[in-house]
């Protein structure tokens, strides 16, 4: 037999031994869950009787409505597997007497609907099964005490959310409750038979959503809203609650599009990548001389100049001393794949016979293409007792905006909890954060609102993107804040038109000493005047496809104003 015979027959070897090694592992797992199952069964059963041998007054929960002593959650061990016996008794308004106001004997608690649902884990996923059934009352059904509260969940676009879990709390009642159940396919829990009492704490929850609650008073919100409810004897209590879907907002801050340089006065070689028959001396980059002689010719390249967040390239400026019989060439190269290669004249006249001083306009090299540029300088002497010299070499460029790390911020949505003692409204979501080395920070678990976000005083927000922030149910949204130097008095305008932006519309003012009185808006449909004097200003935007606009705006302080366009 040979060699691939050999691997062959052991290939289909091992695949047997797989097969029937998972078909063993199957049937192992198939027997360890009938058996686990079979136990939440037979403890289901027990809890079934146990509560089916009590009286009709007697079947209740600790804590629940109505009350008894059964334990709401109870934990047990049977054949070495841990069981969680969950134990859920509600009343339950029959339909054959009629439903709610409706109902003919105005008794709500007909009977009683037993749910028992047992949970165990199996390689660490939950397994679970359950049980219902219900109890009547013997004879005619009746309620000596208690009101009815009736729990209905929504989401954002007011449509019921089934399965949430609806938490009851009062320790104040007697007897105390303490109980949860989930909203049906309507979105609602209903409690008969729940004991008259104030301050019913009620908490809505569902994986995934946002959450909602009723608030006690407090020192800090000692007017809250939707406060605790109260129940009161055979009357209805009805409460809806909001939850949907969790979002996410991603942070970024910047710095503006701002000038930058790269500039070398050749204190040492920190700033070249390579060199042939050239020194540094005193300041200068000249050529090589042994002592009495200089080098004839002589080369330096710049490291690479790769300015993150290019906006443009701007000039390139040459400080140079030639004396006679010597002479300074110097080119630009840009990074084209992995090699540097010489810019070429139809992008930067001039470029291949090279410069040899003064300054040189490079703000028409397009930056998609040229995104990395090196300088190069070839010197050279016919005379060796002579050499040109380089004392500096700059190149000038615009970027932005760039992130702006660890600034500090504040958030807050428009929902209210409530108001202060002063009438001040108390946002239901508030913090402080800061963004990172990024310049980005990441809030997770938002709930659908609008939000508002301020700087320290030490910023000013130069733009906004978007202008509002609004999270929709399930929305992961970004926006970055330009920030720049604060000053006194500013206006961040944002030109719109049905809720879009409108970008390179055309914003003028006119008032007391705006400092730039015309500009253009962004692609995020803002411009900002700073430096502005308090009072106020008429602002004017044009655009093409819309109608001219105008409106007065009183400036104090850091104002935002909106300028909705309208079509022609």
């Amino acid at each position: 037999m040979g060699l691939i015979e050999t691997v062959i027959g052991v290939a289909i070897m091992l695949a047997v031994f797989l097969s029937l090694f998972a078909g063993f592992r199957l049937a192992i797992e198939l027997v360890y869950n009938t058996k686990a199952k079979t136990g939440a069964v037979a403890l289901i059963t027990e809890q079934m009787e146990s509560v089916r041998g009590r009286t009709y007054d007697a079947v209740g929960t600790v804590g629940g409505i109505p009350a008894g002593d059964i334990p709401q959650i109870q934990q047990k061990t049977l054949n070495n597997i841990a069981y969680t016996i969950r134990t859920l008794i509600q009343y339950v308004d029959a339909p054959e007497d009629g439903l709610g106001a409706a109902d003919t004997n105005a008794v709500t608690a007909d009977h009683k609907s037993i749910k028992v649902e047992v949970t165990w884990a199996v390689h660490g996923k939950s397994r679970s099964t359950f049980a219902v059934t219900r109890v009547s009352p013997h004879g005619v059904e009746s309620l000596l005490n208690g009101g009815t509260l009736r729990v209905n969940t929504f989401n954002a676009l007011a449509t019921p959310v089934p399965g949430a879990t609806v938490r009851i709390q009062n320790q104040a009642s007697t007897p105390t409750v303490d109980v949860s159940a989930a909203t049906d396919s309507t979105g609602a829990v209903i409690f008969p038979g729940t004991p008259v009492a104030p301050g019913y704490h009620i908490t809505v929850t569902k994986s995934g959503y946002s959450s909602s609650t009723t608030y006690a008073p407090t020192v800090a919100n000692p007017n809250p809203n939707p406060g605790d409810v109260a129940v009161a004897d055979k009357q209805t209590t009805t409460v809806s609650f909001g939850i949907d879907l969790l979002g996410s907002l991603r942070v970024l801050t910047f710095e503006p599009l701002g000038p930058g340089a790269f500039d070398d006065t050749f204190v040492d070689e920190s700033y070249l990548s390579a060199t042939s028959s050239v020194v540094i001396s005193n300041d200068a980059l000249e050529l090589l001389s042994d002592g009495s002689t200089f080098a004839s010719e002589g080369f330096a390249r710049s490291v690479p100049i790769s300015p993150p967040y290019l906006v443009s390239w701007g000039e390139l400026t040459l400080d140079t001393a030639t004396p006679q019989d010597t002479s300074i060439v110097v080119r630009v190269y840009y990074l084209d794949g992995s090699a540097y290669v010489l810019v070429p004249d139809d992008a930067l006249a001039g470029n291949s016979a090279g410069f040899s001083g003064g300054i040189i306009d490079v703000s028409t090299l397009p930056t998609a293409t040229y995104t990395s540029l090196k300088i190069e300088a070839t010197l050279s002497t016919t005379d060796p007792a002579v050499t040109a010299r380089l004392s500096e070499w700059a190149l000038s460029y615009s970027a932005g905006p760039t992130p702006l790390p660890n600034v500090a911020f504040d958030i807050h949505g428009a929902k209210t909890i409530g108001t202060s003692g002063s009438g001040v409204p108390i946002a239901k979501y508030s913090g402080t954060y800061s963004t990172s080395l990024d310049g980005e920070k990441v809030l997770s678990s938002l709930e659908w609102d609008t939000y508002t976000l301020s700087v320290p005083s030490s910023y000013g927000i130069s733009e906004r993107c978007p202008f509002g922030i609004s999270i929709a149910p399930g929305e992961q949204k970004m926006v970055s804040l330009t920030l720049d130097d604060p000053t006194t008095n500013s206006l961040l305008m944002y030109v719109a038109s049905g809720g879009s932006p409108v970008p390179t519309a055309t914003v003028s003012v006119s008032g007391p000493l705006p400092v730039q009185s015309q500009k253009t808006t962004s692609a995020c449909g803002q411009v900002y005047f700073d430096s502005l004097s308090a009072g106020t200003y008429t602002i004017t935007v044009s655009a093409p496809s819309y109608a001219p606009y105008s409106e007065d705006v009183s400036v104090a302080g850091a104002a935002e104003f909106t300028a909705n366009l309208t079509p022609q």
